[in-house]
């Protein structure tokens, strides 16, 4: 049982210790494979540029996340963001975006990621399948019990998580593996907005609505019911995390950045976390890099298998929260194993168009009460429809004439974000019309 310390109903608190937690929680639940991987291949790439780009990068990598967590304080609630959308649209939106979060795309991802950096490298892949039933038993049993989430991730997995990622941080900035790495490719002359770019592409706005639905749970868990003391913790968590993220994510990058003596044909990060465990640690680094991988991914799988329970149990009476989970993972486990290269193929454009919906709605949010019903299905139309052309560009299918016209006349339709300024010029057009249409309707009723 948390020791949660209540000043009063009126005035509901948390103790540091309790408030502590809930940041590590949410922390964790960000901290997958990919927020591993990626930053590492991003210091080794920007080299002597490092700085610059890791500015541009924690701007949207770690801001847009944080800021999406703070809307949905605002608004008390996840499920309140979609609050101004039909019902059914509503509905639709939350079910694509857990599916895509979780069986169809994240939680197969984890698996796979986490197999790949601790048994893989000594069996090869014959284990797969025994580890993935591990790795699912080990997540149910954990998201079973929701109630329990600040205790399991926010004291217990996460520190042990952050004392092993502190010994490469530690590494890392006393013996550096080599001078700072030369610039290549765009961070050469254009580092800053690389580095925009490609916090960008981490999409974890997608997933701060869906965590939204766990962080609201945990605090009322903690014995807090009031409105204002909820958002209150939530923005706290959100600044926790955000903190704990830009730390990790410098440290993992600064890795990359001077990873001189390790080589100078790496691929993606995974390879240069390997290199550099190993060139420090030994056998003993890979083992410590497996840990590190499984952990992070278990506490993503846990995070997002709990987020979809708690949804579909809300919005479907027929589904009980216990065998969403049991769903969530057998279903992930399947395609972990079957078909996930084939999948990934068909969800990452999902998670592409996806993701500037969700930001759409946090923007139409804190103005939903103003902004008139079809505006809310305009601006979120908008953001869908340019979305889509970004996934397409993204994909690499965009037919080369018609990109290099979108690339001329579309703002920022090369760096990925081509919905943001027709969406954010509906969204004004549409706070105007509807500031005009009700002066005219209390004008007629006067």
């Amino acid at each position: 049982m948390l020791n949660s310390t209540l000043s009063s109903g009126l005035n509901p608190r948390l103790n540091t210790r309790d408030i502590a937690a809930l940041g590590f929680m949410t922390f964790a639940m960000y901290l997958g494979a990919g927020n591993l991987i990626f930053p590492p291949f991003l210091g080794f790439q920007a080299g002597e540029h490092f700085l610059g780009s890791m500015i541009g990068f924690l701007l949207t990598g770690v801001g847009l996340p944080a800021f999406a967590l703070v809307m949905v304080a605002l608004v008390r609630g996840s499920d309140n963001l979609t609050a101004a959308l039909p019902r059914p649209l509503a509905t639709s939106f939350w079910v694509m975006v857990f599916i895509v979060i979780g069986p169809a795309f994240v939680i197969p991802r984890a698996i796979t990621v986490a197999y790949q950096f601790s048994l893989a490298p000594f069996i090869g892949d014959t284990g797969l399948i025994p580890f993935s039933a591990a790795f699912c038993m080990a997540t149910v049993l954990f998201a079973l019990f929701p109630g329990k989430l600040v205790d399991t991730l926010g004291k217990w997995l996460t520190p042990l998580l952050l004392v092993i990622l502190s010994v490469l941080a530690v590494l890392a900035f006393l013996y550096p593996s080599g001078e700072v790495m030369i610039a290549q490719g765009p961070y050469i002359d254009g580092a800053f907005a690389e580095g925009l770019t490609q916090g960008y592409m981490t999409m974890d706005a997608l997933g701060s609505i869906g965590f939204g639905w766990i962080i609201f749970r945990a605090i009322q868990s903690m014995g807090i019911s009031c409105p204002k003391a909820t958002a209150k913790y939530t923005v706290i968590a959100a600044v926790m995390y955000a903190v704990a993220m830009s730390v990790v994510y410098l440290s993992l990058a600064y890795i990359g950045a001077t990873s001189a003596d390790l080589g100078t044909d790496f691929t993606n990060g995974g390879e240069i976390l390997t290199a550099f465990t190993n060139y420090h640690l030994g056998l003993t680094g890979i083992v410590l890099l497996g840990a590190v991988m499984v952990l992070a991914c278990l506490t993503t799988a846990i995070g997002v298998t709990t987020a979809g329970s708690e949804f579909y149990s809300t919005a479907f009476s027929a589904i009980s929260y216990r065998r969403s989970v049991w769903g969530t993972m057998i279903l992930a486990g399947l395609v972990a194993n079957v078909g996930l290269e084939q999948l990934l193929a068909v969800t990452l454009p999902a998670v592409v168009a996806l993701h500037p919906i969700a930001i759409a709605l946090l923007l139409v949010a804190p103005v939903r009460k103003v902004l008139a019903p079809s505006m809310v299905l305009v601006t979120v139309g908008t953001a869908l429809v340019f979305g889509c052309i970004d996934a397409v560009h993204i994909l690499g299918q965009m037919p080369e004439n018609m990109g290099q016209e979108l690339e001329q006349h579309l703002p920022l339709y090369r760096y990925y974000a081509g919905w943001i300024v027709p969406t954010v010029s509906m969204l004004l057009v549409g706070l105007v019309w509807s500031r005009v249409m009700t002066k005219k309707l209390q004008l007629a009723k006067a």
